[in-house]
Formats: C-alpha cells, sequence, structure tokens
C-alpha cells in the first residue's frame, strides 16, 4: 500500500479514490450474483449442468466456458444479442481485473492528483460496464421468472443453497 506520509499523499486524498474502488467491488459482487442466479434458472429449467461451483465457474479460468454454456442455453430463446453477450464478456473481463490486481496494478497512481482523477474515472467506467452487464443479467431473469412463473425468492434460495454447499456450509439463516 501507499505510505501516505513519505509521498505527502494524505488520507483525505486517497478517499475518494478507495470509496470509488469500494464501491466499483460492491457493483462487480452485484453482477456476480446475478450471473449466479442465471445459472441457478438455466440448471433449473434448461437442464445445463456447470461441473464447478457457482464462484468457482465465473474464475479468471473458467468464465470463458461458463459464460458459453449459459449463452449456449439460453440462445433458442434469443434472451442474449450479440451485443449483450459483448457486453457482459467485457465486464466479467474488468471485474476479474478489478479483484485480481487493480490497485496493485495501479498503486502509483495514487502518488499524483492527477494519477488520482485518473483512477477514479478509470473506475467510474468500469462501475458503469458492470452495471450496464447487470441490468442485461436483470433483464434476463425477470425473463426467466415470467417464462416460468417462478419467484426471485424461490431462484435466490436455491442459489444461496448452491454458494454455502459450495463453501462447505449447510447452515441456514
Amino acid at each position: 500500500m501507499v505510505d501516505a506520509g513519505e509521498e505527502g499523499v494524505s488520507d483525505a486524498d486517497l478517499t475518494p479514490v478507495y470509496a470509488e474502488f469500494g464501491a466499483a467491488l460492491h457493483d462487480a459482487q452485484v453482477l456476480e450474483f446475478g450471473l449466479i442466479l442465471l445459472m441457478a434458472l438455466a440448471t433449473r429449467y434448461d437442464q445445463v449442468h456447470f461441473p464447478d461451483g457457482p464462484r468457482e465457474s465465473l474464475s479468471p479460468a473458467r468464465v470463458g466456458k461458463t459464460l458459453g454454456q449459459l449463452f449456449y442455453a439460453v440462445r433458442e430463446k434469443e434472451y442474449f444479442t450479440k451485443a449483450e453477450k459483448k457486453m457482459i464478456f467485457k465486464a466479467i473481463r474488468k471485474r476479474n481485473d478489478l479483484i485480481h490486481g487493480y490497485m496493485v496494478d495501479k498503486v502509483h497512481e495514487l502518488l499524483t492528483p492527477d494519477g488520482r482523477q485518473f483512477l477514479l474515472e478509470d473506475i467510474r467506467r468500469t462501475r458503469k460496464a458492470l452495471q450496464d452487464a447487470d441490468r442485461v443479467s436483470a433483464s434476463m431473469i425477470d425473463r426467466y421468472l415470467q417464462d416460468y412463473g417462478t419467484s426471485l425468492d424461490e431462484v435466490e434460495n436455491q442459489a444461496w443453497t448452491a454458494m454455502r454447499h459450495e463453501m462447505g456450509s449447510d447452515e441456514t439463516d
């Protein structure tokens, strides 16, 4: 991390960047959970099998295969346009970059006002990409719910159960 005292960078200088970064991590988690819900729907209604757990299926090494399976599962219903597919892949790449080293790779940018401004703008672009992809995911979830006459609560319970099982915990809230 940056030693704020040595470089003359105050906590007040860093706070906006860290706040935006935290908000972007939240956006990434929202998108991830939406995709996990879609995976749960595809598993339940389209008999798709994801060999790994939901979170592992979205890891950088497997995300292409996972999204490919998801896109294939819903293609007959034409849920994903080419532009939507591209948007989701881009957002997932940005999510993985954000989670797996963004601040480490760009820590030097924190040392100058111009660098911090660059980070704020870059993180905001990432947030927009994540939010746009989440809107696509949410609209597909809505279509599944309508097509199959189910509820978000039912699907969320299924997704949470899968995630708890993946983490080795079968306890309920």
